[in-house]
């Protein structure tokens, strides 16, 4: 009998180091999961900023590649930053700051035929920077229209 009072006391530190373990994967497991919400998030603010961005580019491609002649189409790239930084307002890209910015240089081909060539670049971010929401994309594109 003196053999099993001595070990009553064995199922309580088996039970509590049980518990102790289960709470310790309970607790890594949320760790885990919040890590893979704000990795996710990351990752579809990036994509909205890059859809930000590539929306600033086509509109400068659209408002250089319009004109009828070249003078027109160099001054509509100056023109191009004008509105330096404009908000975005349509749904999925609300609140994303898209700044422009549009330089052009002459090439001389085969005599008198003259090539523009238009570099447009275009920033679209969210948030301040050093936020842990700030996100920032940056596309440039190169044209010549005919």
């Amino acid at each position: 009998m003196m053999g099993l009072r001595r070990q009553k006391g064995f199922s309580l530190v088996s039970a509590i180091f049980i518990i102790v373990v289960l709470a310790a994967l309970a607790g890594y497991m949320l760790s885990i999961g919040g890590a893979n919400r704000v990795s996710t998030t990351a990752a579809l603010q990036g994509a909205r900023a890059y859809q930000a961005a590539r929306s600033g580019i086509s509109w400068a491609a659209y408002m250089v590649t319009r004109a009828a002649d070249q003078a027109t189409a160099r001054n509509n790239c100056t023109n191009v930053v004008n509105p330096a930084n404009f908000t975005l307002t349509a749904t999925g890209l609300n609140g994303f700051t898209v700044s422009l910015d549009c330089s052009f240089t002459e090439h001389n081909q085969q005599g008198n035929d003259n090539v523009t060539v238009y570099r447009l670049t275009a920033v679209a971010n969210s948030g301040s920077y050093g936020d842990p929401e700030f996100v920032q994309r940056r596309i440039s594109a190169t044209i010549s229209p005919p």
